[in-house]
């Protein structure tokens, strides 16, 4: 006979799963759907089959949303990484009320929305009034005063250095969080055999902080894919394309052209990226500490 009991407790996470399917799951296969259309978004969906992802891969502009996506990595994953480290390692030398003062000082950013700080960075970057230029030119640097956000050359890095801002605080934290599980006893060790505190970090902190540095790169990593809110609060992809990125460029083909269904293989296209990133950072980083 069935268990009926085992059937009753399916009600309690019922309204849960309903809730996911219809904001989660029907928007994904929906998309996944629409991928494989020509629709703007009134009349109904003509089926064209794999045209539209013939035409993305050959698209100049997807191209080049793809190379920023690239560079952004940079300031998305690799600085965040290797500040983070740094930051914890500084942080957790010093005494415990220093320590929570700059603990939370550090972490700050990360608390407040990407939007919010793309508009107060939009601001900030201003090359008539904002405060960065007005510094620089204070301290007899005009030459340097530019208009960040407008130069082809510096407004993908002006960009990318509010994402590091903004992410390095995360990374210290986690990365903090692993330096508290590690023994005390190594680092006794290694001063005893007259290891230096860098070769003590690198030789033990490093190594033991492997299962943090995988969490690190895959929430980093993930977040440089879907970056979209920086750039449209900041630039909106320019100046002509500079900083345009495959979200923003399928937010533009869908909601300013009406192509919902090539925007919708933008879409596909990025999610095959996460899981890509997802299986290869799963594959090659270690699970715990030490292993290989």
């Amino acid at each position: 006979m069935l268990d009926a009991s085992k059937y009753r407790n399916l009600l309690y996470v019922l309204p849960s799963l309903l809730i996911y399917g219809a904001f989660v799951l029907v928007p994904i296969l929906s998309s996944i759907a629409l991928g494989f259309t020509a629709w703007d978004g009134i009349s109904a969906p003509r089926f064209v089959g794999l045209e539209n992802y013939i035409a993305l891969f050959s698209d100049p502009v997807f191209t080049v949303a793809l190379k920023n996506n690239l560079l952004l990595l940079v300031f998305y994953v690799a600085l965040p990484l290797l500040l983070g480290l740094v930051m914890a390692a500084i942080v957790t030398s010093i005494r415990s009320g220093e320590q929570l003062i700059l603990r939370t000082l550090y972490f700050m950013p990360y608390v407040m929305p990407t939007a919010v700080l793309g508009i107060i960075w939009r601001w900030l970057y201003n090359p008539a009034f904002g405060p960065l230029n007005q510094a620089l030119k204070a301290i007899g640097l005009k030459a340097l005063a530019l208009p960040w956000l407008g130069s082809f050359t510096f407004a993908l890095p002006a960009v990318g250095f509010v994402a590091t801002w903004y992410y390095a605080g995360f990374c210290m934290a986690i990365f903090m969080a692993g330096l508290a599980r590690i023994e005390p006893s190594l680092y006794d060790a290694a001063r005893v055999d007259g290891a230096t505190p860098i070769q003590s970090f690198r030789h033990i902190s490093v190594p033991s902080l492997l299962p943090e540095m995988r969490i690190v790169l895959l929430l980093t990593v993930i977040a440089s894919i879907k970056s979209f809110d920086l750039v449209f609060t900041m630039t909106r992809g320019g100046p002509a394309n500079a900083t345009l990125v495959p979200n923003l460029y399928m937010y533009q083909l869908g909601f300013d052209l009406g192509r919902y269904g090539y925007a919708s293989a933008v879409a596909v296209i990025g999610a095959i990226l996460i899981f890509a990133v997802n299986a290869v950072i799963h594959r090659f980083m270690p699970e715990r500490g030490g292993e290989r």
